[in-house]
Formats: C-alpha cells, sequence, structure tokens
C-alpha cells in the first residue's frame, strides 16, 4: 500500500498514468499533475471503473473505505453503476407533483408543438395549486384530481377544463411511461365535464354596485385585505378584459404609462394590455402596499372562490363567475375597438374565439343602429 509520502513524491508524465495501492485501487496522474483516486474492478467478466475523488481532498484512508464498500457490494452481486442507478430511482420515487412537473416542463414540453402554451400552464397551476403540487407524487390520487377539476371549473369554462385534464394527462404518462415513476394515473375514471353551449352571461351595472357593497370597497380608499383586492380586481378587469390570473399575476415592474405588460399568458405568448384612464386610476390606489407585487392577493383561485362567495353565497346572484367579467369588458370594449385591435387588447389568435366573447344584447345593438 502507499504512503502519503510516496503519493506526494509521484510527479506527473506526458500522459495519464496510474500507481496501483492494492486491491483494486488506483491512484491516477495527469500530465498537469492532478491526482485522483479510481476502482478498478472485473464483474462477470466485464471491467469497470469508478471515480473516487481527488487526492488530497479525498485522503488514503477515506479511498481505501470505499474501496472497501465497493468490494462488499460486488461480493453482494451489485455493480457501482446498478447501485447508482437503484439510488436515482429511489429517490425520484419522492419527488413530489411539482418537481416531476418542472421535470416535464425542461425534458417534455420543449419536444411538443404547444410547449410555450403548456410551459405557461405548469407556471400557472404551481402558482395557484400550491397545496396539491407540494405533495408527494405516489400520494396524488383521484381526489386531487376531482378537487381539482371542481375548483377550475369554478373559474373556467369546461372546454378549458377538458383541456387542462389532458394536460394531466400527458404528464402522468411521462411519470409512467418515461420515469417509471408510477404504475398508474389518477386521472382513471375521473369524468371529463360536458361542454356548455356558448355562455353570454353578462353584469349588469346594479350588479356590480351590489358586489363592490357586499366586498366593503370604497373608491377613494386603497383596498388593503384580499377581498377588497377581490372587488378592485373585478373593477380592474372590467376596464381591461384581463384574466383573473393575469391581475393576480401584475407587477410594478411591468407596469408602463399606458400599458400593462402581461409576460406570461395562457396562450404561452406576452401581451401588452392598454390602459384606460380608469385603469391608471385603479392602478394608481394599489401604490405603495406591495414593493414587487400589485396586489397581495396573488392567488387567481383564491380570488374566484371570494367572488362565489359573495356574489352566489351571499348575494344570491344567479349563474355569475369572475371570468364573466372578460365577457362584459370585451362586448364594452367593442363599442370603442375595432375587431382587429381588440384581439391585440385580449390576446385572442382566433376571431372565432373572440366573437364567443362579444355578447351584446338586441336593445344595444338597436340603439347603435339608430346612432344612440
Amino acid at each position: 500500500m502507499l504512503t502519503k509520502q510516496q503519493i506526494d513524491a509521484i510527479k506527473p508524465k506526458e500522459k495519464l498514468f496510474k500507481v496501483s495501492d492494492g486491491d483494486m485501487l488506483y491512484i491516477f496522474t495527469s500530465p498537469t499533475g492532478k491526482k485522483s483516486w479510481k476502482v478498478l474492478y472485473t464483474f462477470e467478466g466485464k471491467k469497470g471503473t469508478v471515480t473516487l475523488g481527488e487526492y488530497p481532498i479525498l485522503s488514503i484512508k477515506e479511498a481505501r473505505f470505499k474501496r472497501d464498500e465497493i468490494k462488499q457490494m460486488l461480493f453482494n452481486g451489485i455493480t457501482p453503476s446498478q447501485k447508482l442507478k437503484e439510488e436515482e430511482k429511489n429517490k425520484q420515487k419522492g419527488i413530489t407533483l411539482e418537481e416531476l412537473m418542472l421535470k416535464y416542463m425542461n425534458e417534455e414540453a420543449p419536444k411538443r408543438k404547444g410547449a410555450k402554451q403548456e410551459i405557461a400552464c405548469i407556471k400557472s397551476f404551481i402558482r395557484e395549486f400550491q397545496s396539491m403540487v407540494k405533495k408527494p407524487l405516489v400520494d396524488i390520487c383521484q381526489l386531487d384530481m376531482i378537487d381539482f377539476r371542481n375548483e377550475r371549473l369554478k373559474v373556467v369554462k369546461p372546454s378549458t377544463v377538458k383541456r387542462d385534464l389532458g394536460f394531466w394527462g400527458s404528464i402522468f404518462k411521462f411519470a409512467r411511461q418515461e420515469l417509471r415513476l408510477i404504475s398508474g394515473s389518477p386521472l382513471t375514471d375521473i369524468s371529463k365535464p360536458s361542454e356548455s353551449e356558448h355562455r353570454d352571461r353578462r353584469i349588469s351595472q346594479d350588479e356590480i354596485d351590489l358586489i363592490l357593497k357586499a366586498f366593503r370597497y370604497y373608491p377613494t380608499f386603497q383596498p388593503i385585505n384580499k377581498k377588497q383586492q377581490t372587488a378592485w380586481a373585478l373593477l380592474f378587469a372590467l376596464e381591461t378584459a384581463m384574466r383573473a390570473s393575469e391581475i393576480t399575476g401584475m407587477k410594478w415592474e411591468n407596469i408602463a404609462e399606458k400599458y400593462v405588460l402581461l409576460p406570461d399568458t395562457k396562450n404561452g405568448l406576452s401581451r401588452k394590455v392598454p390602459l384606460s384612464n380608469q385603469a391608471k386610476e385603479l392602478l394608481g390606489l394599489m401604490r405603495g402596499l406591495h414593493p414587487e407585487n400589485v396586489l397581495t392577493l396573488t392567488n387567481a383561485n383564491t380570488l374566484s372562490q371570494y367572488f362565489w362567495q359573495v356574489t352566489t353565497e351571499q348575494l344570491k346572484i344567479e349563474d355569475l363567475t369572475f371570468h364573466d367579467s372578460r365577457h362584459e369588458a370585451i362586448t364594452r370594449l367593442a363599442q370603442v375597438l375595432p375587431i382587429q385591435d381588440l384581439a391585440k387588447v385580449t390576446g385572442h389568435k382566433e376571431l372565432k374565439t373572440l366573437m364567443k366573447y362579444y355578447n351584446p344584447t338586441a336593445i344595444e345593438l338597436a340603439d347603435r343602429i339608430n346612432g344612440k
């Protein structure tokens, strides 16, 4: 066996060379003088190499101890590479749903046609469903997916929820087929919502007044608590046609004089939303509340739940969701903007989809015909 003095005395040569310490352990010296410990072994007729570490960071005693561990592994019929694979597999089995989503985002999503949209979706779900995504993957069950489906149905239309469930299917397929982390899918036997007819729900001014009063929102006071900020978000949505997630995700660094920059939207693209004078005044109310975020209410799901509790449970207003503010805003904006400009504001790529949000009443159309 080598002594410290012997190892220190080894001088570099033109090519990498090794000196044996005995019993499979070697010290390798590079032309630059760098010395590393390696174990060279033969298992079932196949040669293998394990790099233990650099000398003197890894001492002689530590290198020999690691060599002995490898000898024991080989005696038990396990190669070092098999051991590493097993450790990695066990590590992956303990990953959370969020870690799986990020792994999918980095490794699988870039290969897919809708990569930008999937990445935006992952970021949104991680932000809005913290309690679920922090759970270990192996603990995710059908009840979690049912809760997800039901919560999303409060915020978005059934067709969107169907796409969401299809997206989850891709993630769980990745975990099952590529990573071998699960044997089945939590989506098994989960019924998808049936798509409803085209929604044309508008919000009346009387309803808006009732909602603001119920939230104890005062136009000249800064909305400090999250319920008041829900009312503020409703007014801001009516001015901008922005989604709940876009409003709760606003940051001051993205607020310009005449527009709001949305760097990460539903379709995966950035968008600049022009600000009306009323929208600017609303933003002015929020100044100084938080140094980074416009709202302290940063979860769209929570916003939608507050809205539902007040409108449905407290005020007994029928069939109204926060997302209906987008219908109302788009219908109002259509009175002053050409359709192509309106699409720029809302972020719709297809006019067919945009038209689903344009819901003028017969009286409004009659007034326009008559120049009122």
